[in-house]
């Protein structure tokens, strides 16, 4: 029970966070991202999902597709085997992966 409640309030801390680290960035919907996939203009989710699998033994919670000006980024949520829940950032055109998403578009590392 105590293992639920502390995933629980990690996951709420995480939505805070995801939330402020978008700063002015988009958040596209399937369609968007499924034109852009379409058109080669960005990474496939298939496509993504096997970066994540190659560097982390963590499964997929959740992802949203990110845009600001011409970047498009990936925020990804990936639940660890330890049952930490880590926030990753993809580049969506070259798979570039980052821990972090500064708020003028640039990932840091």
């Amino acid at each position: 029970m105590k293992f639920i409640r502390i995933l629980l309030f990690s996951m709420l801390m995480l939505q805070g966070y995801s939330a402020a680290a978008m700063g002015s960035f988009e958040k596209l919907d399937y369609e968007d991202c499924r034109e852009l996939v379409s058109s080669g203009e960005i990474l496939s989710m298939a496509e993504l999902m096997a970066l994540v699998k190659d560097m982390s033994e963590g499964r997929i919670i959740d992802t949203s597709l990110l845009k600001k000006g011409a970047v498009y980024i990936y925020e990804m949520e990936i639940a660890g085997t330890n049952g930490m829940i880590e926030m990753l950032y993809v580049d969506a055109r070259t798979g570039a992966i980052s821990h972090t998403l500064d708020t003028d578009g640039q990932k840091g590392i």
